[in-house]
């Protein structure tokens, strides 16, 4: 049995950090794992400017307790961008790409994109920059099943990027569904991100009697056939999937005293934990590091880190909360037992 395994440093290729004071608290739990980390732009004012990124870049890695953390920033595509400044951006390596979020999909999101072809100028400049279009791949309409949003953006939207723009690169954002596992297997120059809770949750961790908050995540955690695919394909070492983890904490009176539930969930505190009992549970350890460590890191274009971690085989138990002045979040996993621990 093994006991113990020792991994290239990860990174994680989707994260919510926040801001104010709820980036103060979360920011050292994805920085005790990884060397890296993208920084979802999606802050209350989303950042849409090489300034604007240069900023939250120092703000996520002045307190992310470490000295070799770097935090990754893509722009928030809008239809009201200033070209020339995104185009400097990425040239600089400012912007590490640009993130597309369809109007009204999740987490300040109005700010989005409801004609995919007003920026269809702006892929273009992506696509002659190699840059990366990091999307997440939901259609929020009253005429689509929530459990449907993923499989109706790639058909609407996904497939007409995909033909017009043959060589942009694109990431399928915490893709979660076997529709999408499947899509991204069979497509030239585009990957997905796949979380830890896609794998471990399904739609009656949500919805049950009534509605698990703290479960409630977009894209929504689906059925037992999609977590069967999203494992498949995480755990066979296929180029194309990674590590993101999507971590995505709220406020616990956002999730448990809101009429409005804020979807996200925060795993920072145990992910690669959950990664490694996950890939364990598939008989697929000795694939791990490729997704979590060697395969973002191919498709960014960016140097394979050069320093390991070791995990060990060592029961613990998540805390339920991460707790810090007027902060309170309730940990994904809370008062579970994790079989695998990172040894510091």
């Amino acid at each position: 049995m093994t006991t113990s395994i020792n991994i290239i440093q990860p990174d994680d290729w989707h994260v919510h950090f926040r801001e104010d004071e709820m980036l103060k608290v979360v920011t050292k739990y994805s920085a005790r794992v990884n060397r890296r980390c993208i920084a979802m732009p999606n802050t209350s004012t989303p950042i849409t400017s090489s300034n604007q990124a240069i900023n939250y870049k120092k703000l996520i890695e002045s307190n992310s307790q470490s000295l070799n953390f770097e935090a990754l920033i893509p722009c928030y595509l809008t239809d009201s961008l200033n070209i020339d400044d995104f185009t400097y951006a990425l040239q600089n390596k400012i912007f590490v790409g640009g993130k597309l979020y369809p109007s009204n999909a999740t987490t300040n999101s109005q700010y989005g994109v409801n004609d995919i072809k007003k920026i269809y100028n702006i892929f273009e400049i992506l696509e002659k920059e190699n840059s990366v279009l990091l999307i997440h791949g939901e259609l929020n309409r009253d005429d689509i099943d929530i459990f449907d949003r993923e499989k109706y953006f790639i058909d609407e939207e996904l497939y007409q990027i995909r033909n017009t723009f043959k060589n942009l690169k694109i990431v399928l954002e915490h893709v979660s569904s076997d529709y999408g596992v499947d899509f991204v297997n069979s497509n030239q120059n585009i990957a997905g991100t796949i979380t830890p809770h896609h794998m471990l949750l399904t739609k009656k961790d949500v919805f049950n009697d009534k509605i698990n908050p703290h479960n409630y995540c977009m894209p929504i955690v689906k059925n037992e056939e999609d977590l069967i695919s999203l494992r498949k394909y995480a755990c066979s070492g296929n180029k194309n999937f990674f590590l993101g983890t999507d971590s995505a904490p709220h406020q616990i009176s956002d999730k448990e005293q809101s009429k409005e539930i804020k979807p996200g969930i925060f795993s920072a505190p145990c992910s690669i934990e959950l990664y490694a009992q996950i890939f364990e549970e598939e008989n697929s350890l000795d694939k791990l590091e490729k997704f979590s460590s060697i395969n973002g890191p191919n498709f960014y274009n960016f140097s394979i880190n050069s320093d390991k971690i070791s995990l060990i085989k060592k029961e613990w138990i998540v805390e339920d909360f991460t707790v810090y002045n007027d902060i309170k979040i309730k940990n994904f996993y809370a008062g579970k037992k994790i079989s695998w621990k990172i040894q510091n």
